[in-house]
């Protein structure tokens, strides 16, 4: 486990980005683009009888691919989602888990906080929000990107604390980097209770290192 904090790199909670730079499909560059683009609308409207259902049989085919772990497809029906109906918000979101999958999270963020304007009060989009700042603070170490996955963390236990093993698994892990190890310890517990897969070895030995389970559940020669 990472013990050190450094203040290097101080990213901004909402990266500097457009949207032209994060949506490939947003500006067609020629004449010739643009009209792919006319015929592909037309005849995807006349398929499903409307531009939403559309949308919503693109997103479908991108969470399937996205979950065969086929990333560069996934991105190519969020591309075909996006044309057909830009106010569908689960777009924005899988734009935002392929970017995060694909370690950009610069532009994973940029667009997952678009999609949280809408869903404000969505659990599990607050937690892959504050997942995508953990692993960047994993890939740039700045604390400011610590501090904002647990306040987004916090707000999705607040809103939905049943069935929330994994927020609460990922509380500990960011309380374990804040230093903060009697927190960690006390949301792990809690994260386990909920569901025993959570019961990550590596992290308790880490907090062994630092301080005693308050529980006393697990300890340096014993470690269920």
């Amino acid at each position: 486990m990472q013990n050190a904090l450094t203040e290097n790199h101080q990213p901004q909670q909402r990266p500097r980005l457009t949207m032209q730079e994060v949506i490939p499909p947003m500006a067609p560059a020629t004449p010739e683009a643009v009209a792919q683009q006319n015929k592909f609308l037309k005849e995807n409207t006349d398929r499903f009888k409307s531009r939403q259902m559309a949308g919503k049989y693109y997103v479908l085919q991108a969470k399937r691919t996205f979950n065969e772990e086929k990333l560069d497809s996934a991105i190519v029906f969020f591309n075909r989602a996006w044309l057909m109906d830009r106010n569908n918000n689960e777009i924005y979101w899988g734009y935002g888990l392929v970017y995060g999958q694909q370690q950009q999270y610069d532009k994973a963020l940029y667009i997952l906080y678009r999609a949280l304007d809408k869903d404000k009060e969505n659990p599990r989009l607050l937690t892959d929000i504050a997942t995508t700042h953990l692993a960047r603070f994993y890939q740039k170490s700045s604390p400011e990107d610590l501090q904002q996955s647990k306040k987004l963390l916090e707000r999705a236990v607040q809103l939905h604390p049943d069935n929330a093993a994994d927020t609460f698994y990922k509380l500990a892990v960011n309380s374990y980097y804040l230093y903060d190890f009697a927190q960690a310890w006390d949301y792990l517990h809690q994260s386990i209770r909920q569901d025993r897969t959570k019961e990550d070895k590596q992290l308790i030995s880490a907090l062994l290192q630092h301080e005693r389970d308050p529980e006393g559940i697990y300890t340096s020669q014993r470690k269920r």
